[in-house]
């Protein structure tokens, strides 16, 4: 194979598309840029969005003031095309009016000319994570809803009926960690737009919120992986872990969640922390439901979660309590019937509690429920302890 012939090498840096029709700016951008990124150069607008359909770039810079279509123009060009893109909108004329129209057309951010070196590469550096994790999130959401379409027509052949069922399940606990990630993405964006307009350093929420992101994505490949296994009928994957601090992290998980509907979560520990031998991928699915229950039933104003987990002599229990809605002594007795919901016109699918019962019992354990209707709704999961470790480390 000749040198000719030896494929080119991917670059897989960031793409950054600068829109200027002056060659002083657009050069002193590209050179501050291009040891971080690959840089594209546009003198016009149209010239931009014919780069910006072909290359699908992480961020857009543009001047405001230009011949023939303006920055302005470009910018509502740009949101019919891709919503999630970050723009960083660029003047030389520091005008109050053209700044609020960017910011009214869904500008990312605003600077002036000449710009500050430093000031600039915090900023793209800042938003290229910003598109990328809108469209990381936007990927799993269509996939999920693509999964979700696929399962609908498994469900309809009698012969795949047990394995739609299993994947209806899947779908389900997906779509509640996807939440998550929608929620903690929405606040993260708010609290970096605040840092913006007070030019301050990142405060520390907007580090916890993306911890919660990335959690939230580590959760979906588990429930993946336990979905499989599910359909292979692999027998449970027990391993030993310590209940309180696997229920700590369950709740902390549901922050944002729980934010985005105005109410508090707690988490309290009762006795010295002892370990669980069971699979926990699946124990996560049984919290992360009993959780996400509770925040649907908040009430507008005052709403409080309380997840309690208490060792005892030979068990452990943990309750997630709420002051929500309640459930009426009419539908008590049906609420782990499958298929069974009150939530049905708002994407409700009645399979989270069946699920929750159905893992419980596979590990020799009970989930029962208590609740009074408009004072709230107590989940009480008791399990096994795991057997004590002999000194040659065998249960």
């Amino acid at each position: 194979m000749s040198h000719s012939e030896h494929p080119s090498p991917v670059d897989e840096r960031p793409v950054i598309l600068v829109i200027d029709d002056e060659l002083g700016p657009r050069e002193s951008l590209r050179f501050l840029l291009k040891d971080d990124y690959r840089v594209l150069c546009a003198d016009t607008v149209d010239r931009g969005l014919q780069l910006l359909r072909e290359q699908l770039p992480d961020t857009v810079i543009m001047d405001i003031r230009m011949p023939g279509k303006s920055g302005i123009d470009g910018l509502r060009e740009i949101r019919k095309i891709d919503s999630e893109l970050a723009v960083i909108m660029l003047t030389g004329f520091a005008a109050l009016g053209t700044a609020q129209e960017a910011i009214r057309n869904e500008a990312s951010d605003y600077l002036e000319k000449p710009f500050d070196a430093s000031d600039m590469r915090q900023s793209v550096r800042r938003h290229v994570e910003q598109t990328r994790l809108r469209r990381k999130r936007s990927k799993l959401l269509e996939d999920a809803d693509a999964l979700d379409e696929r399962i609908r027509e498994l469900q309809a052949k009698d012969r795949l009926a047990e394995m739609g069922q299993s994947s209806a399940e899947f779908v389900h606990d997906l779509r509640n960690v996807l939440s998550l990630i929608s929620c903690s993405s929405n606040l993260l964006r708010m609290e970096l737009e605040e840092l913006q307009q007070r030019q301050t350093e990142a405060p520390s929420e907007a580090y916890h919120y993306l911890d919660s992101l990335e959690d939230a994505m580590r959760q979906c490949v588990d429930m993946l992986n336990t979905w499989q296994s599910l359909l292979r009928q692999d027998p449970l994957q027990l391993t030993r872990f310590r209940v309180h601090e696997f229920v700590r992290a369950g709740v902390e998980s549901f922050q944002p969640a729980v934010q985005v509907v105005h109410a508090q979560i707690t988490f309290k520990s009762l006795g010295d922390d002892c370990d669980l031998l069971a699979d926990q991928a699946q124990l996560t699915r049984v919290l992360a439901n009993l959780i996400q229950n509770a925040v649907n039933a908040m009430p507008a104003q005052n709403g409080m979660i309380r997840v309690v987990s208490e060792v005892l002599d030979s068990s452990v229990r943990i309750r997630v309590s709420d002051n929500g809605c309640g459930i009426s002594g009419e539908n008590l007795p049906r609420i782990f019937s499958p298929n069974f919901t009150t939530r049905r016109s708002l994407g409700g699918s009645g399979l989270g509690l069946f699920i929750a019962q159905k893992i419980v019992q596979s590990h020799q354990g009970t989930v029962t429920v208590e609740s009074s209707v408009n004072q709230g709704t107590t989940f009480t999961l008791v399990l096994p302890r795991a057997p004590a470790v002999t000194g040659d480390g065998a249960d």
